[in-house]
């Protein structure tokens, strides 16, 4: 019964992050840009928890996490979605299977996962028309 308890303690708070992180980055980071980008956190969240809880839990959390993105109305909409779930099943096999868990590997996740998704993200809003594919030299200051 203790595990159980401390199992769902554990979830309700990663929910908690969740919600605070979307509220940050809308709020506080929603308007400014830093060198002509927007920060973008809710990847680095995904990749640490992901580390954190392993491939198939992270993988359900990334999708959680990119649904409730979506709705909160992103710039991505669903693909958000299937690129958090991806990201967190991805970052949380290579840290069961071949990463040591400390701030390096957490490190690494994070900019794994920044650089998927936004890449991916990229190449699908210009693929639509939305930004033109000259505005590539910020993709690597994201």
């Amino acid at each position: 019964m203790r595990e159980r308890y401390k199992n769902a303690l554990m979830w309700a708070l990663y929910a908690a992050l969740v919600l605070f992180v979307l509220v940050v980055q809308t709020v506080s980071f929603g308007r400014p840009r830093f060198f002509g980008v927007k920060l973008c956190f809710v990847p680095v969240l995904v990749a640490c928890v992901s580390m954190h809880v392993g491939s198939e839990a992270g993988g359900v959390f990334g999708m959680a996490c990119g649904l409730l993105w979506a709705l909160s109305g992103a710039d991505g909409g669903a693909l958000h979605i299937v690129l958090l779930a991806g990201c967190g099943a991805v970052c949380g096999y290579l840290c069961d299977r071949y990463l040591v868990r400390n701030l390096v590997s957490a490190l690494l996740m994070s900019l794994l996962a920044l650089t998927f998704c936004q890449t991916v993200l990229f190449l699908f809003q210009c693929y639509l028309g939305t930004i033109h594919i000259g505005t590539i030299y910020t993709l690597p200051i994201q």
